[in-house]
């Protein structure tokens, strides 16, 4: 389908990914790698000698992202043991592995938010020159945090503001495409605070003011309420996780909601599946989420949607129990469990997401002169959101990359 110059693509349903009504009987047309046109089939020409594959009753739709994944990590029930225990080659090894499983699953494009060495750099630059298959990565490299801070054993530690200037500007220096700042402790790391506050208000402010004058979008880990705050205040591109916690619980704030809302800011739900597929009993790592804030959390989510904040689909793929091919899953329990309608959440995997890493203007929608980034699923995901788990055809840059289930190599260039 997708091996000659031009080509084209119809289906009884196309979802465009800008949160738009449904293209019924729509065709896509495409040359080279960018998306020519989107539209009816019956006002559509087709450019000579050009004939659209019929995908019937299944749906065409953006490639998928996912704004906040860990590709050097496993994702088993034991996560962060087991990245921690690997080697450099080995993480390099399972970030390739990782790479295949996303393709296959209908991520095109992909943010990691955080690796060990600058070893994510090497797996984005050899999946762009072709060498290995995989999404189109975004990399944060080491994340910035404190001494003994969130995720201290693959980190630049920072704690003083020039340690924080210095450190963005080192990470720039690398060929990082955003910076990673873990605002609040987390549950990844013994001994740090989820609730507290790791850098005060200057230390966010030097962050977000060095990154964006270098042309650098910042995303912030906050789970404290103090934390969230003070990344709103600095105007932080996008804040991941957000449950708002304080005091042993979920202290949902409108306020600082509200603050989110007019300032265009990006929330990213980065939820690993330890928040919603799997119990207590199930998890071998102890740095769990507190089974107790699970329920208040969906809550907090709820009303977010309600109040108007731009809600990207993330998974945190790399922690705990949460694999690389699972965003499809998140997307499930997002409709199922926690209300928010099947539209929304295909948005915020689709063209928010794009929105989010900054790359609105090439991928996450199906709109001319965009790249040619395109997955088939089988049914609709609109009537029934589990349909995302049955990636029929994918499409990277105009060339299937994967159908029914299996990669597909490009010829040999020799």
């Amino acid at each position: 389908m997708t091996s000659a110059n031009r080509w084209a693509v119809k289906s009884n349903r196309i979802i465009d990914g800008t949160n738009g009504p449904v293209l019924n009987d729509g065709v896509v047309v495409v040359e080279g790698n960018r998306i020519v046109s989107v539209g009816p089939q019956s006002t559509t020409v087709l450019p000579r000698g050009v004939n659209a594959f019929d995908a019937g009753d299944r749906t065409i739709m953006p490639g998928m992202i996912d704004a906040h994944v860990h590709m050097l990590s496993t994702g088993g029930n034991s996560g962060g043991d087991e990245s921690r225990a690997m080697n450099d080659q080995q993480a390099t090894l399972q970030g390739a592995k990782n790479s295949l499983l996303a393709l296959k699953s209908g991520l095109t494009t992909v943010r990691d938010c955080g690796d060990r060495n600058f070893l994510s750099l090497t797996l984005r630059d050899s999946i762009a020159s072709g060498q290995i298959p995989g999404p189109r990565m975004l990399c944060s490299g080491p994340v910035i945090t404190t001494t003994a801070g969130q995720l201290w054993w693959n980190s630049v530690e920072c704690d003083t503001t020039d340690d924080l200037r210095r450190a963005v500007r080192t990470l720039v220096k690398n060929g990082v495409d955003f910076i990673k700042m873990m605002g609040s402790g987390g549950n990844a790391t013994p001994g740090s605070n989820p609730e507290a506050s790791q850098y005060d208000a200057e230390g966010y402010h030097a962050v977000a003011d060095d990154a964006h004058r270098m042309g650098k979008k910042v995303a912030v880990h906050v789970h404290g309420v103090e934390a969230i705050r003070m990344a709103v205040n600095a105007g932080m591109d996008t804040l991941e996780h957000v449950p708002f916690r304080a005091d042993g619980t979920i202290k949902y704030n409108d306020q600082i909601v509200q603050d989110i809302v007019d300032n265009g800011l990006i929330v990213s739900l980065a939820m690993p599946a330890t928040w919603y597929r799997l119990t207590e009993a199930d998890m071998r790592d102890t740095r769990t989420h507190p089974g107790h804030l699970w329920e208040t959390r969906y809550d907090s989510i709820r009303r977010m949607h309600a109040a108007g904040v731009k809600l990207v689909v993330s998974s945190d793929q790399g922690s705990t129990g949460t694999r690389i091919d699972e965003l499809p899953l998140l997307a499930e329990f997002l409709v199922n469990d926690v209300g928010l309608p099947a539209s929304d959440v295909i948005y915020g995997m689709t063209g928010l997401s794009a929105e989010a890493l900054g790359m609105e203007d090439q991928v996450g929608t199906l709109e001319p002169n965009k790249l040619a980034d395109i997955v088939i699923v089988d049914g609709d995901p609109l009537a029934d959101i589990g349909t995302l788990k049955s990636v029929q055809k994918v499409i990277k840059d105009g060339q299937t990359v994967a159908s029914d289930g299996a990669i597909i190599l490009p010829p040999s260039k020799q």
